[in-house]
């Protein structure tokens, strides 16, 4: 048992030795997708796909759009330069929308992940030009003010990208697994957080759970009026 525990130790040792060096090999936990899995009444997700960027059932595809973050920094190279939250809030609304008519205009090649689609309408919006971003704020990577910076960034992007889909569904229709979502409870992708700290416990997480935005008000919003996409 010692030789099994210290040879785990060696191996895990490496994997993170290598993730800092290269980014690779990348690491998913399936405890942290499955708990925060908007699918999870329909099954357990055993695996994913390289990135790991979507989780999905069997034969689920998602299309992929990103927010150019470097674009949205006011005032860059200033000492009061900041995310332009406002320009932020109208663009993720059109690229959700945009993401959404994708679904129905694609070209699916395999029957099975048409079907899948077109019940769960997955979607995913995630960012690029994160470290230009940074150096429009004169931030350096591996600061604490840049990792404030990521945790306020994509709260923004996915509390603006969650709304843009409720919206969507009031327009066009809850996507057709809704009911029985984690959704449709009204458990978030933000409060993944707290479902994890709960099944490992308080010593196996450490983590910054601030919450900067009115995030009750989009759970009382998404039980009423459903979410167009399972995934965004």
């Amino acid at each position: 048992k010692v030789y099994r525990r210290e040879k785990a130790r060696q191996i895990w040792d490496q994997i993170v030795a290598g993730a800092w060096r290269n980014g690779e090999p990348g690491i998913v936990f399936m405890d942290t997708i499955n708990g925060g899995n908007p699918l999870a009444a329909l099954g357990t997700i055993e695996a994913t796909n390289p990135c790991g960027e979507q989780p999905l059932p069997p034969y689920g595809a998602c299309n992929l759009g990103s927010m150019n973050l470097a674009a949205y920094v006011e005032a860059p190279f200033t000492a009061s330069a900041r995310l332009d939250v406002a320009s932020l809030v109208a663009d993720v609304a059109t690229a959700v929308r945009m993401l959404d008519n994708v679904i129905d205009y694609n070209y699916y090649s395999v029957p099975q992940a048409r079907k899948s689609n077109l019940r769960h309408r997955p979607v995913g919006l995630g960012v690029m030009g994160f470290q230009d971003a940074l150096y429009k704020q004169r931030l350096a990577y591996s600061s604490s003010e840049a990792m404030e910076f990521a945790d306020s960034s994509m709260e923004a992007i996915s509390y603006f990208a969650i709304q843009a889909s409720s919206d969507l569904a009031v327009e066009r229709g809850r996507y057709n697994s809704f009911e029985g979502s984690l959704w449709s409870r009204g458990i978030l992708p933000i409060d993944s957080i707290a479902i994890l700290r709960r099944e490992r416990g308080d010593q196996y997480l450490q983590m910054d759970e601030t919450q900067r935005l009115d995030w009750d008000a989009v759970r009382e919003k998404v039980r009423t009026q459903g979410m167009r996409n399972s995934n965004v």
